[in-house]
């Protein structure tokens, strides 16, 4: 496809890892709007989730959670990734011992992700689900209804993501949001590097809010 279409450079918006070590390593100039870029000699930019996600958690704890469980198809308690061990200091401080319950992590697209579903919801369901992405959200919240679960009654629900139909939801969606005017500004200032030959590899992150909704409860 990027030998097909003649462009000079490349946005490449959420990308997996192995795509962005494909560019770098064919030294096509590519900047990575989120997706996961750490570590990698890249340009990028994405909101910094953690403040939040730690907030989140101790949130939840507040209102009586104790099993709470983090859906991130990338992350697992084997590889938590700086997300991950973001999670598990905030359920640590909260006195709740972490592990591959709280983080379970999945293999095979949205399949084993409702397969991931329905084992953590066999003997000990959780009462708290932390989602890392808004598709991944209205998956899970179309599992629990599909079980009877009502939310926040049953299960309180926040999604690490924003998504313009979170705005016509009810309840409303406990949910990050962040300003896109950051990342417009860095790809311009990117592409303008590279029209004077000037390599830009920075990264940087985007201060994120926590918006509280309808969707958490008491446990």
């Amino acid at each position: 496809m990027v030998g097909q279409v003649e462009a000079d450079a490349w946005v490449v918006c959420a990308g997996t890892k192995e795509v962005l070590e494909w560019f770098m390593h064919k030294k096509i100039p590519v900047f990575a709007d989120c997706g996961r870029r750490y570590n990698l000699k890249i340009a990028g930019i994405g909101p910094d989730n953690h403040p939040a996600l730690a907030e989140a958690t101790r949130r939840l704890i507040d209102l009586g959670h104790q099993r709470i469980m983090l859906l991130d198809g990338l992350l697992s308690a084997s590889n938590p990734g700086a997300a991950g061990t973001t999670f598990f200091d905030a359920l640590s401080a909260g006195g709740i011992s972490a592990g591959s319950y709280n983080l379970p992590g999945w293999e095979g697209g949205h399949e084993g992700m409702y397969a991931c579903l329905e084992s953590s919801f066999k003997l000990t369901p959780p009462t708290a689900i932390i989602v890392g992405s808004s598709p991944n959200y209205f998956a899970t919240l179309h599992f629990l209804l599909n079980r009877g679960l009502q939310v926040p009654r049953d299960v309180s629900l926040v999604c690490l993501d924003d998504h313009p139909y979170f705005e016509d939801c009810q309840p409303s969606v406990t949910h990050t949001r962040w300003s896109s005017r950051p990342i417009t500004s860095r790809i311009v200032r990117w592409g303008n590097n590279l029209s004077r030959g000037k390599e830009d590899t920075r990264q940087s992150l985007i201060k994120v809010e926590l918006i509280e909704g309808g969707t958490i409860g008491p446990v």
